[in-house]
């Protein structure tokens, strides 16, 4: 099985050893992103919506880097600072993706200097 990886000029570049997309066989698996500009800024200090916004923005953009969007997602990874903005989050969300909305796990996690970070797989039709 061969992997190939994909970036994207629409997304932060990797802040660490990571690609931003890389399709095995015929899934996509994008990396975590964060309300994180391309010019390397986190906005962790703007209002959650902005966050959440700018996150499933920056999501959307390594998707298409590999010719897919998140309407292609299959399973979805959320990882909030504080889960009371769960259901903000799930309004902003479903603008995103397609029906049936993917699988999805929603958690806390102890995210430092911003309240959110999604990762997603895609599934990619045209293998």
């Amino acid at each position: 099985m061969s992997r190939q990886v994909f970036s994207s000029q629409s997304a932060p570049v990797p802040a660490g050893t990571y690609s931003v997309a890389i399709n095995a066989g015929g899934l996509v698996f994008l990396s975590g992103q964060t309300p994180r500009d391309c010019g390397n800024v986190r906005h962790g200090d703007k209002p959650f919506s902005f966050q959440a916004r700018m996150t499933l923005d920056n999501l959307e953009a390594a998707a298409r880097a590999a010719g897919l969007s998140l309407k292609d997602a299959v399973k979805v990874n959320v990882f909030l600072k504080n889960p009371a903005d769960a259901k903000e989050f799930d309004a902003i969300y479903s603008e995103y993706v397609d029906n049936p909305p993917p699988a999805r796990t929603l958690v806390q996690s102890g995210l430092v200097g911003f309240d959110i970070e999604v990762d997603a797989i895609l599934l990619d039709r045209s293998e």
